[in-house]
């Protein structure tokens, strides 16, 4: 059985939630309907992974046009990674957008930031464990439409969080692999738990 890091991050928070029933995660994990801030950014992670080293004002990808704040853009080199790390019976795999050295990162699109909900989440668990790196890096884009544009966004400079390696932090991926594994295999028998 295979699993998203996302896909596990949405069980962990549908565990907290007395509101969400289980139809409605279900749904969730086998719908394939992004809203049109998920369409924006996933044109802005494009954008961000086809930039070259530069100052830029704008970026575009997939139809979209991304306004900046005058930025100054380094990336790592190596962007777009996959890996897969085995937590029992699941497999589980995550993307992230770049990888240097022993830190992981990922950009992030909001329309307003917190920082409570990334450092709470078992993503950047489960990506410095399967990655073996020993930082993980959020770079969090504020972007907002621009009302009398359609595809046009405008983003706020980067908000930076991190987060570190710590001892037992692989239990604690796979205790959740094994808690989302058990669901998967109850409610989502057809498709493998993708």
């Amino acid at each position: 059985m295979i699993a998203r890091v996302s896909n596990i991050e949405a069980f962990r928070r549908w565990r907290l939630d007395d509101e969400q029933s289980v139809d409605d995660l279900v749904r969730w994990l086998t719908t394939d309907s992004p809203s049109e801030a998920m369409t924006a950014g996933t044109a802005f992670h494009k954008a961000l992974e086809t930039a070259q080293d530069g100052v830029y004002d704008v970026l575009e990808a997939n139809g979209y046009t991304f306004l900046l704040p005058d930025a100054e853009i380094a990336l790592p080199r190596v962007r777009e990674l996959r890996c897969f790390g085995q937590y029992g019976p699941l497999r589980v795999t995550g993307q992230v957008d770049g990888f240097h050295g022993k830190r992981v990162d990922d950009h992030k699109t909001t329309a307003s930031f917190s920082a409570d909900g990334y450092m709470e989440g078992c993503q950047w668990r489960f990506y410095l464990d399967i990655f073996e790196a020993d930082v993980f890096r959020w770079n969090v884009f504020e972007v907002s439409p621009d009302p009398k544009k359609p595809k046009v966004y405008r983003v706020k400079p980067p908000h930076f969080l991190e987060q570190y390696r710590y001892p037992g932090l692989h239990d604690d991926c796979m205790a959740l692999a094994a808690d989302y594994y058990a669901f998967a295999a109850q409610q989502l028998p057809q498709r493998k738990a993708a």
